[in-house]
């Protein structure tokens, strides 16, 4: 919520035990890949406040630096002892509840690379997305603000027994704008649906902050999103917890039963993600053809080009690129083969030929050799506006000293013009950049012509990438 706290506290659910205080820790400090490196802790805040996205390298509590997988290496080179472990954001594809008013995305403040205002086009609605982007899913310069109340499951194939009271966490919820009263529940299922243990149950009102960041709250309940002036360039405190298996009351005796894994949220839960250490449990969710990075484009009057970025892909088999005119309609326009399996970055692109004016809706169907498939969020891309149909005259033509080029833009001003004489053979006689001399009607001069044989030349004006060709002739 823009309005909070953070207590961590199991609570007792009918018939449920009440979970182990000491299961459940504050996080104290964080690593992330802001600028390359950072580091902050709830004792030593670095004054240094990320604002945009940042992907969780380590935290820790307890005493004690763990890892999450992400860039193991960089920890390394920055000299930081940890102890190594692999977390994933737990896989969000849709929300069970209805984005109200008071629901909002939670950007860094440069992420739409607008500076103290609203990105146009606005950045996409997607909150399902922004709960898993990032490597391992784990990025947290963007999430969601009073996430609608609602039910979150997911399946578990197997939990590791060994990992009972190891004292590794297990599961690490974030926090990132303004605490409130509201509590969020977590807790393990059989297969009949029935609480395994202790349901552990959240309010953010005590924790420490381990750093603050400066984010955009956009819109949430309108399409596109808008920003309005209290909640840009805004800071907030960004709060972590995490829990051991033995919080939600697991035993050697009970594990076996695990089937499910819920999430039960208060509706004003402020997330960048829900993450889980894979190397306790398996998630059996169908899990996304690929780890999308990143998904953007341009367009042009002619077509719009279109990149999207892959950190890893799991038998993904290919992409298939939806377009829509409203935002609401897709439909198919093209499609790309897929790696198929693969462990490194890789990037697509794929140009789609269009001269649709206004708005440009774009989104990926990413689909996995089995038949699933899943979206990625929407992009909005929107040509700029071109200097229309210039016309270009020569005069005087024929012409003796000098000859005169008439340029006239019936839209914008064209931003570059080159102009190049050359014989019949092709030999250039005379070449010159005009671009600082445009205008609306512009008479570009090519003067010190009189020692130029008689003959035809022809004249090759370049304006904004297009070409005109004129045949003049020298008395």
């Amino acid at each position: 919520m823009l309005k909070k706290h953070t207590l961590l506290t199991a609570a007792l659910l009918a018939g449920a035990a009440v979970a182990h205080a000491q299961a459940v820790n504050n996080v104290t400090e964080v690593v992330t890949s802001f600028g390359g490196f950072w580091q902050s802790s709830a004792t030593a805040k670095n004054p240094v406040k990320p604002n945009n996205s940042h992907d969780l390298l380590a935290f820790s509590l307890n005493g004690v630096r763990y890892s999450t997988g992400v860039d193991d290496a960089l920890l390394g080179t920055n000299n930081l002892t940890f102890t190594p472990a692999q977390f994933k954001a737990l896989p969000v594809l849709a929300l069970s509840g209805n984005v109200g008013g008071n629901t909002k995305v939670g950007l860094g403040e440069l992420y739409d690379n607008v500076s103290n205002g609203a990105s146009s086009p606005a950045p996409a609605n997607d909150i399902p997305f922004y709960l898993r982007d990032g490597r391992n899913g784990l990025n947290l310069g963007t999430g969601a603000a009073n996430v609608p109340s609602g039910t979150l499951d997911f399946s578990i194939s197997e939990v590791v027994a060994t990992s009972l009271g190891d004292g590794t966490p297990d599961i690490l919820v974030t926090q990132i704008a303004d605490p409130a009263g509201s509590q969020d529940q977590y807790q393990f299922l059989d297969a009949n649906n029935q609480v395994i243990g202790n349901t552990v149950t959240v309010t953010f009102t005590s924790i420490n902050p381990v750093g603050n960041w400066t984010a955009d709250f956009y819109e949430a309940s309108q399409r596109p999103m808008s920003l309005t002036a209290g909640f840009r360039n805004t800071d907030r405190d960004l709060r972590l917890w995490a829990a051991d298996l033995s919080a939600f009351g697991i035993t050697n005796g009970n594990v076996g039963s695990i089937r499910k894994f819920r999430v039960l949220l208060s509706g004003n839960s402020d997330l960048a993600f829900v993450a889980y250490n894979a190397q306790t449990a398996t998630f059996s969710n169908p899990p996304l053809p690929v780890q999308l990075t990143s998904f953007g484009g341009q367009a042009t009057a002619t077509y719009s080009e279109l990149t999207w970025n892959t950190a890893q892909e799991v038998n993904s088999e290919a992409f298939e690129v939806e377009a829509s005119a409203d935002g609401r309609t897709f439909r198919p326009v093209g499609r790309v083969v897929a790696a198929g399996n693969s462990t490194q970055a890789r990037r697509y692109t794929y140009r789609h030929a269009t001269t649709q004016a206004g708005p440009r809706y774009y989104r990926l169907r990413q689909v996995d050799r089995d038949g699933t498939s899943a979206y990625s969020s929407v992009v909005t891309l929107t040509a700029k506006r071109t200097a229309g149909t210039a016309t270009v005259t020569a005069a005087p033509n024929p012409f003796h000293e000098k000859l005169e080029l008439f340029v006239s833009s019936p839209g914008a001003v064209p931003a570059s013009a080159t102009v190049t004489l050359t014989t019949l053979a092709g030999r250039t006689v005379y070449t010159h950049d005009f671009s600082r001399r445009l205008s609306q009607s512009a008479v570009l001069e090519l003067p010190g012509l009189s020692a130029l044989p008689a003959g035809l030349y022809l004249a090759r004006v370049v304006l904004d990438g297009k070409v005109t060709v004129l045949k003049v002739e020298k008395k």
